[in-house]
């Protein structure tokens, strides 16, 4: 096969990105925003991590996972927050996620407040959605074993 079949097949092939912004009306990609009255929780098996680069030097941190039929994508947090975590999510965990939920392009994704994998809970945000990175407490936020 030549060079460029070869890479036009790889293309083709690649699965498509998971986004977690909604489209807003002027065609540019809308924050998805934590809303309480949209809080959910999905039980499902972790299919990757997504780290994607926000430009200001930060990259956020995505979970896909498998729901039913559907890939979920689960916005975590910064990336400085999730590894700072002791727990961590690699594919093929089994998943409890609790999150404000959103749709995109006839999809729809999740922004966490709690990630459970068996007797651990990694909570992301408050019931109210505040950002668990952004706590000025001084009780470490973040991982909680439930051993």
């Amino acid at each position: 096969m030549r060079p460029l079949s070869l890479l036009a097949l790889l293309i083709a092939l690649a699965p498509a990105p998971v986004l977690a912004d909604s489209t807003a009306a002027a065609g540019k990609p809308a924050k998805a925003r934590f809303d309480p009255a949209t809080v959910v929780t999905v039980t499902g098996k972790v299919l990757g991590e997504q780290r994607v680069d926000s430009g200001k030097g930060i990259k956020a941190v995505r979970l896909v996972i498998k729901v039913g039929d559907e890939q979920v994508s689960v916005q975590l947090g910064p990336d400085s927050f999730v590894d700072g975590q002791k727990t961590r999510f690699v594919a093929g965990d089994e998943v409890t996620v609790k999150g404000s939920k959103f749709t995109y392009s006839n999809k729809y994704g999740l922004i966490a407040q709690s990630v459970t994998r068996g007797t651990e809970t990694v909570v992301f945000r408050s019931a109210k959605g505040k950002p668990a990175w952004s706590s000025t407490s001084t009780a470490k936020a973040g991982s909680v074993d439930h051993s």
